[in-house]
């Protein structure tokens, strides 16, 4: 008898532990890539090629192939940290850098699936298990890490070649305003005269 209520006290446990330690994860489809999202991040909203718990600092999943000039380049641009990682059999790029708002780290992490880039927002600087989870159970990818990691240094590229043509446009601009308020003076002082000399 205390033999069969000591398995029984060892099954208990084992169903006790087990049913602590199983996660709830949660699909989300975002452009036709199946996620799972572990249960903190699981109340986000679903909108247009994005996931997104309470907002981009705190944790989100992007599919960013329209606008990755401008995601991908401007965030390259402000990181205080850039690393090349794989994650699991994926090549990624991690991008972090300081929140003054939040005063805290907020890393993205950018990896191909299928023939797409996605792009995870999170808080803080480390890749948990949870998001490697969330990359490691994505649709494969037959992207190369150098098909990957080209796609992403033509985007840096590109933005920062629109960043020179918007400043040589203002400089321009501000050259153009400069010789207008010049002209402008000059007729004034022109109207002036006019009116000095001939007007009695």
């Amino acid at each position: 008898m205390k033999i069969m209520k000591r398995i029984f006290l060892l099954l208990l446990t084992f169903l006790l532990i087990g049913s602590v330690c199983a996660v709830d994860y949660s699909n989300v489809s975002i452009d036709g890539a199946d996620f799972q999202i572990p249960p903190q991040y699981s109340q986000g909203t679903l909108d247009k090629g994005k996931y997104v718990f309470e907002d981009l600092r705190t944790f989100a999943i992007l599919h960013v192939d329209d606008y990755i000039v401008s995601n991908y380049g401007g965030m390259y641009k402000i990181a205080d940290f850039k690393e090349k990682i794989s994650v699991g059999e994926r090549p990624a790029m991690l991008l972090t850098y300081y929140n003054t708002y939040i005063k805290d780290n907020v890393s993205q992490l950018y990896f191909p699936v299928g023939e797409s880039v996605y792009c995870i927002y999170f808080r803080g600087n480390n890749v948990t298990s949870d998001i490697s989870n969330i990359v490691e159970t994505a649709p494969p990818s037959e992207m190369t890490s150098e098909a990957f990691y080209g796609i992403l240094s033509e985007a840096k590229k590109e933005h920062d070649y629109r960043k020179y043509l918007d400043d040589l446009a203002a400089d321009y601009s501000g050259i153009a305003s400069t010789r207008d308020s010049a002209s402008n003076s000059n007729d004034d002082q022109i109207v002036k005269w006019y009116l000095l000399t001939h007007w009695r």
